[in-house]
């Protein structure tokens, strides 16, 4: 499942920024090289991240199903249908430039999606938002960034009701592919048109409560920041700026 799993790893317990500014540097130290050995030293960061979080458990399905697909893509353009020279293997002939840039590009986006995963599953959203409050961030954005966060996890329990619901009154999701096809009918409307319900009682409510008054608000409960956590995000910001200087001099891996 994406979305916050609770837990009592160093992540969980960390400032929301700490885990949120971890994941961002992997995105950007991904794009920051270009050779397989490099990327695959940015992927055993997310993964050292990932373990750090305990979040292994909560991600590696979400993962597969993301990254899977994009790596086999990657294989049939790149590593396939690639230009000279090619190297064969077994009945395999492969693109040998092609498959060094399916590894990048594929390396990149393990990466990414890791790292990412692992954020969401170890930032706690109102952790967040009193984060966000204290610093003084606009209530629109943190309202803005908090849902985005929590749409997938709201999205998945509101199909899960509806599913129990529509089967209590009869409705069958097994048999045929046509059949399967035909019953995505009653669970598709109702989640579309709860969404756009939802959207406008918030809506209602966010009015109610002074969302738009532009005043600042007090966090009433704001997590502890420590020296050595933004010791750790300004050495995230110094490697990502040594690793791009790098690159726009010609060094870069």
């Amino acid at each position: 499942m994406i979305g916050y799993a609770a837990g009592r790893s160093p992540l969980h317990r960390a400032h929301p920024y700490t885990p949120l500014a971890a994941a961002s540097a992997v995105l950007l130290l991904a794009f920051a090289v270009s050779t397989p050995g490099a990327v695959g030293v940015v992927v055993l960061a997310a993964v050292a991240l990932a373990l750090l979080g305990d979040a292994t458990g909560a991600i590696v399905r979400p993962m597969l199903v993301l990254v899977l697909p994009t790596w086999a893509l990657l294989l049939v353009l790149h590593g396939i249908l690639g230009g000279d020279p090619h190297l064969v293997l077994g009945p395999v002939t492969l693109s040998e430039p092609g498959v060094r840039r399916a590894l990048v590009l594929g390396g990149r986006v393990t990466a990414i999606v890791i790292a990412f995963l692992t954020a969401l599953a170890t930032v706690s959203p109102p952790r967040l938002v009193e984060a966000m409050t204290a610093r003084g961030v606009p209530f629109g954005r943190i309202f803005l960034l908090v849902s985005s966060l929590t749409l997938v996890p709201r999205m998945r329990a509101r199909a899960v009701q509806i599913l129990d619901a529509q089967q209590s009154r009869g409705l069958r999701i097994g048999g045929s592919a046509a059949a399967r096809v035909r019953a995505l009918v009653p669970l598709v409307l109702p989640l579309v048109l709860g969404a756009l319900a939802e959207v406008e009682e918030q809506v209602l409510a966010l009015d109610a409560r002074g969302a738009a008054s532009g005043a600042r608000r007090t966090a009433l409960d704001p997590p502890r920041d420590t020296l050595g956590e933004r010791l750790v995000r300004m050495a995230l910001i110094m490697a990502v700026l040594m690793a791009y200087a790098a690159k726009f001099m010609g060094r870069g891996a």
